[in-house]
């Protein structure tokens, strides 16, 4: 069976950060779209062949939703088979308590985050170099930045300039 893969546009991007080793450098990262929300992944899902509907497939989407932030709220990690896994960290205070006994939650936990760990069994692995193979990746923008004021504050602007012709371009 043969395997589609998507292709991934990429925005090409130099470094003009002169104080940086890799000044002047190019380098290309996802080309950022709007994210997909649960009712649009729900549509997309409803629309793939499956008997349940895009509302069946949300509430049963929200209702986990819900459940697994509880469960992170008590320090649970969520396995999500297939995708990865949810876990509860600690930012702690810079420097630290001097022993345990004098650690002090209220002053040396600065926040609780959670971390997403991606899947890794063989399968269903969306690791770094395991999600380069899933897809096909192509330079589509190269990305320049230019300077505007708002509100009376400087703020920089990404400017995105086609790439016409990609000399490395893999045919769909």
């Amino acid at each position: 069976m043969a395997t589609v893969k998507a292709i991934v546009d990429l925005d090409v991007v130099t470094n003009n950060d002169r104080k940086s080793d890799y000044y002047g450098k190019s380098y290309a990262r996802i080309h950022q779209k709007e994210p997909i929300n649960l009712r649009g992944l729900c549509l997309i899902a409803a629309s793939g062949g499956t008997p349940f509907t895009e509302d069946v497939l949300l509430g049963c989407v929200k209702l986990l939703s819900r459940v697994a932030v509880d469960q992170l709220s008590i320090g649970q990690a969520v396995k999500i088979d297939g995708l990865g896994t949810l876990r509860p960290t600690i930012e702690n205070a810079h420097g630290g308590a001097d022993s345990p006994s004098d650690y002090n939650v209220n002053v040396h936990v600065e926040g609780v985050h959670v971390r997403f760990i991606p899947e890794g069994e063989k399968l269903d692995r969306i690791t770094s170099r395991a999600m380069k193979e899933k897809c096909i990746l192509r330079k589509t923008y190269e990305v320049t930045y230019k300077e505007v004021t708002v509100g009376g504050k400087p703020k920089k602007v990404p400017v995105y300039s086609p790439i016409v012709v990609p000399d490395d371009d893999p045919e769909p």
